[in-house]
């Protein structure tokens, strides 16, 4: 039995859940939570070897006030999402890394753009729920601006540790993962995901019959 399941289980013994849907509403968030600590987790210590922690470390904290606000696509499995989010923090993280040189002197630009777009992007989609999950008018209202609110925080974080602290690496890389997560907003983000999610499995499929092969 999963971990998660073991959780769920476990509370809705201890909290005396009799409600079908509420114990079912339980597993899926015991599922999500225990699945964003261990992304978290592995991202980071993968990050670690690659020498780019510090990097997802301020990569992660902004996306994650945006995601929990916002919503975004979300992928047909947990593994799935797991290595998604593994591969494209390490990913965009070690472009950010290597690409920095070559726009520090229009990077104010860069973070000025990625501004705007969040603000369009947020206000237009947000928020992106779960199929598990449905909202109602007045609980996508209060997300919509606790969204653009987490829009304002961030970049107003970032205009004043780039201007007074010149942290440019760092403003970089959140930016470019602000905006994959504004990205998966958007029905482009959405495919995008679903693809990645047939990608792996056809891979695991694969993997599978080589494996009863040997």
């Amino acid at each position: 039995m999963p971990l998660s399941q073991k959780l769920a289980n476990y509370l809705v013994k201890h909290k005396g859940i009799e409600d079908r849907d509420q114990q079912e509403i339980l597993a899926f968030g015991a599922e999500v939570l225990l699945g964003l600590f261990s992304g978290i987790f592995i991202t980071l210590c993968l990050g670690y070897l690659l020498d780019l922690h510090i990097l997802i470390f301020y990569m992660l904290l902004a996306s994650f006030m945006i995601r929990k606000t916002a919503g975004g696509a979300h992928s047909a499995h947990p593994f799935n999402c797991l290595l998604i989010t593994v591969a494209s923090y390490n990913l965009l993280a070690y472009i950010a890394r290597d690409t920095v040189i070559y726009v520090q002197h229009f990077l104010s630009y860069f973070l000025i753009g990625t501004f705007i777009i969040g603000i369009i992007v947020v206000y237009m989609k947000a928020p992106v729920e779960s199929p598990q999950k449905p909202l109602n008018l007045e609980q996508r209202k209060v997300l919509r601006k606790l969204a653009l609110l987490s829009v304002l925080l961030i970049s107003g974080s970032q205009f004043i540790t780039f201007f007074y602290f010149n942290k440019s690496l760092v403003n970089y890389a959140v930016s470019i993962g602000l905006l994959w997560q504004y990205l998966m907003l958007t029905s482009t983000g959405h495919r995008m995901i679903f693809f990645l999610d047939k990608l792996i499995s056809i891979i695991s499929r694969k993997g599978g019959e080589t494996i009863e092969k040997d």
